[in-house]
């Protein structure tokens, strides 16, 4: 059974290249350069390793913004009646 340390490129014949970006007990995550993140049970898993580097385009780390939380509309005071 292949191991791969977390940042080692690979290729998987479906997904093609991708870097480990987590090492399990029994799974290995990879993120794809085309085909995001993606998680293999390593037994069973077709990954090999590879030489390309990175894509100049996705060296930074991606990071994914927190969406805002909805604004609920505010529903106004009823006016006083006066009498």
């Amino acid at each position: 059974m292949k191991r791969f340390e977390v940042g080692a490129r690979v290729v998987e014949p479906t997904y093609g290249l991708g870097s480990v970006i987590a090492v399990e007990d029994a799974y290995t995550r990879v993120q794809f350069d085309e085909h995001g993140v993606k998680k293999f049970l390593t037994s069973m898993s077709k990954l090999e390793p590879s030489d390309e580097p990175v894509p100049a385009g996705l060296r930074g780390a991606k990071v994914r913004k927190k969406r805002a939380p909805k604004k609920s509309a505010a529903v106004p005071a009823a006016a006083p009646v006066e009498d």
